[in-house]
């Protein structure tokens, strides 16, 4: 599995702080360990994405799967980025449940 790894990711986290006016700013930095990490990446197209229509608009909840190796600290307040792209965690999944590979769903960031 792991030679199908032809890409490499960043994980990032948040930290907010506020000014002396109350106005808060958000900064990602990379998270330490979590920095060049070899994945295989799907991006998805149609209903993989989980499109659906509402109000004749068409909205998906998923842009990519990623393959990689288990990481058991990793949250969805956390964001991956890639080829300079941003893009939030959805969801997780343990494949087989053995703690060795996972799948990570993820959304590119909206500007």
């Amino acid at each position: 599995m792991q030679n199908l790894y032809n890409s490499k990711i960043d994980f990032q986290e948040s930290t907010e702080t506020k000014d002396d006016y109350g106005t808060v700013t958000t900064i990602w930095d990379n998270v330490e360990g979590l920095t060049d990490i070899p994945v295989r990446i799907n991006i998805l197209h149609g209903v993989a994405r989980g499109e659906s229509i509402v109000n004749n608009k068409l909205f998906w909840n998923r842009d990519a799967k990623i393959y990689c190796s288990y990481y058991s600290d990793l949250t969805t307040k956390m964001r991956i980025v890639y080829n300079d792209i941003n893009y939030d965690i959805v969801d997780f999944s343990n494949v087989d449940e053995i703690g060795k590979f996972m799948v990570i769903y993820v959304k590119k960031e909206e500007d």
